[in-house]
C-alpha cells in the first residue's frame, strides 16, 4: 500500500462541492478531512496534523477570510499553506485573502488539474522549508559545539607548535580531538543527508546474496577500538553457522554500525555489549544488548522516530542527533524486515532487526 502524500483539509459549506473534491483528492492518494464551516476547520487543525488547507471564501458564520486571519496568528505560510477557493467574480476577496496570508487561490468551478499543480507546489515548498529548518536546527545545536572545539584546538596548535618544532604530546592530543570532533560532524551531516534521501525515495536497495555472519564480524571488528577506548567488552555470539541473505550489504552494515555504536555510546565503562545472530521465525535476527539504564516508556514510543532524542545521555559525552535509529528503521523497512527494541530482564536494552534468509534449498 502506497503511503499518503499529505493530509489535506477541505473547508466548504456546500456539501456537494466538498464531497466531490474530497473524493478526487483521495483518488490521488491524499488523506482528506472534509468540514462544513470555519469553526469546525479550526477545531480539526488544532487536533490533527494538517499539511495544507483548501478554504472556501464565502461561508456562513466565519468566512474564509476570518478563518485565515486566525490561522495566520498561529501558523506561518510555510508551516500551514492555505489555498483559497472562490468564484471568478470575487476578485476583491482574492486580493483580501492574499493580503491576509493566503498562499494561493483557485477559482470556481475548479479546474482540478490546476488545483493539483498548486497543491503539489505548496506541499513541495513546505517540505523545502522544513528541510531548511531541520538543517539550521542541526547546525546550531549539533554542529556548533564540535566546530568550536575544532577551531579552538587548531588555534592552540598554531600557537604552541611553530613551523619546524617537534610536536609535543599535548599538541598530539589536540590533533586527536580535532579528528574526533571532525568525525562527529561528518557523522551528523551524513545522517541528515541519508535521512532526507530515504524520505525522498532516492535510496535504492541493491539486493544481492551475502554471508550475514561475515558482515556482522566485519562491523564488530571495526567497532573494537571505540569499545576499548571506553573500556567496554564487545562480545559476539553467532548461533547460525553460515546464514545467507539477499539484501544490500552496505545498507545493512550501516544499520549494524549504528546499533553497535549506540550500545557502546550509552553503555557504562567496564560494561559489556553482546551481539548475537540467531534464527527467529525463519528469519535471521541480529541483536545487540547493552548494560545501560534501559529505556523508559516514553523512550520506547519514540525510539525510531525522526529526532526522537531519548532520556539517556551518552556515557562519554558523545553527540546523539536523533536520526540514526530513524534511518535504521527505514532501511530495514526497505528490506521487508522488522526492527525493534526491548528492555532486558536484568539491565540494559536489546536492539534487534530481522531479515529473511535464503532457504538451504536455494
Amino acid at each position: 500500500m502506497t503511503a499518503a502524500r499529505g493530509n489535506l483539509l477541505v473547508v466548504d459549506d456546500n456539501n456537494l462541492n466538498r464531497e466531490m473534491l474530497s473524493r478526487r483528492l483521495e483518488r490521488r492518494n491524499y488523506t482528506v478531512t472534509p468540514v462544513e464551516n470555519g469553526e469546525r476547520a479550526l477545531e480539526v487543525i488544532e487536533k490533527e496534523n494538517i499539511d495544507l488547507v483548501l478554504l472556501d471564501v464565502m461561508m456562513p458564520g466565519m468566512s474564509g477570510i476570518d478563518v485565515l486571519q486566525v490561522l495566520r496568528k498561529r501558523y506561518s505560510t510555510a508551516e500551514l499553506p492555505v489555498i483559497m477557493t472562490t468564484a471568478k467574480t470575487q476578485s476583491e476577496d482574492i486580493i483580501d485573502a492574499l493580503k491576509h496570508g493566503a498562499n494561493d487561490y483557485v477559482t470556481k468551478p475548479i479546474d482540478f488539474n490546476v488545483l493539483m499543480a498548486r497543491v503539489e507546489t505548496h506541499l513541495n515548498l513546505k517540505s523545502l522549508f522544513k528541510l531548511k529548518d531541520d538543517f539550521l536546527s542541526i547546525a546550531s545545536h549539533d554542529l556548533k559545539n564540535p566546530l568550536f572545539v575544532v577551531v579552538c584546538q587548531a588555534y592552540l596548535i598554531a600557537n604552541k607548535v611553530p613551523v619546524g618544532a617537534t610536536m609535543t604530546e599535548e599538541a598530539f592530543d589536540m590533533v586527536h580531538k580535532i579528528a574526533q570532533h571532525a568525525r562527529t560532524m561528518q557523522s551528523i551531516i551524513a545522517d541528515f543527508l541519508d535521512f532526507q534521501a530515504v524520505e525522498d525515495g532516492h535510496i535504492r536497495i541493491d539486493h544481492k546474496p551475502f554471508d550475514f555472519k561475515d558482515l556482522a564480524a566485519k562491523v564488530i571488528e571495526s567497532q573494537k577500538t571505540y569499545a576499548e577506548e571506553k573500556k567496554i567488552k564487545l562480545c559476539f555470539e553467532p548461533q547460525l553457522e553460515n546464514p545467507e541473505i539477499t539484501g544490500d550489504a552496505g545498507r545493512l552494515e550501516q544499520v549494524m554500525q549504528n546499533l553497535i555504536g549506540n550500545a557502546i555510546k550509552f553503555n557504562p565503562q567496564n560494561g559489556n555489549v553482546l551481539v548475537r545472530i540467531r534464527e527467529v521465525d525463519s528469519r535471521v535476527s541480529f541483536e545487540v544488548s547493552d548494560e545501560g539504564p534501559g529505556l523508559t516508556g516514553d523512550d520506547l514510543n519514540k525510539v525510531f522516530k525522526q529526532y526522537g532524542r531519548l532520556s539517556n545521555t551518552p556515557t562519554g559525552s558523545e553527540k546523539s542527533n536523533g536520526l540514526g535509529l530513524a534511518i535504521c528503521k527505514k532501511l530495514i523497512d526497505l528490506h521487508g524486515g522488522e526492527i525493534g527494541v526491548h528492555n532486558n530482564p536484568d539491565r540494559g536494552a536489546c536492539f534487534w532487526f530481522r531479515v529473511r534468509q535464503i532457504p538451504d534449498a536455494e
